[in-house]
């Protein structure tokens, strides 16, 4: 039996094949925020939780929405709590802030999005 290896190359330069991909499923955080940009483009932001051992930390993640389509969906359909899946196309950006320090941040644009359970509503909680 005969085996060809295979090799691979990678480039310096990207190419938009290049990309970024992250999927959440987790929980609503945060209610949703409506925003318009300097350049007049209306986005939407929220935050989701998720715990990946049920003994360990929470993670946050923060969103946003580009989509008017799935802004209306959100806004309309999704309350806080409700488990979601989530796509987005991730990016670190590094900033300084001003005392000097330098961070970095993950942003998060979301793609695609799947609501799998809302909460109960209250009066169903049995209060």
């Amino acid at each position: 039996m005969f085996l060809r290896a295979q090799t691979r190359s990678f480039h310096a330069t990207a190419k938009k094949m290049d990309f970024s991909k992250m999927s959440i499923i987790g929980r609503v955080g945060t209610e949703f925020t409506e925003s318009t940009s300097a350049n007049n483009t209306t986005y939407m932001r929220y935050s989701i939780a998720s715990q990946p051992r049920k003994d360990g930390p929470t993670n946050w993640y923060q969103v946003t929405v580009f989509s008017q389509p799935q802004m209306n969906f959100l806004k309309e359909y999704v309350k806080k709590g409700a488990l979601v899946y989530v796509e987005a196309d991730a990016a670190n950006y590094s900033y300084e802030r001003e005392d000097g320090t330098k961070n970095t941040s993950l942003s998060l644009i979301q793609r695609d999005f799947n609501l799998l359970r809302n909460p109960k509503p209250v009066e169903d909680q049995g209060e």
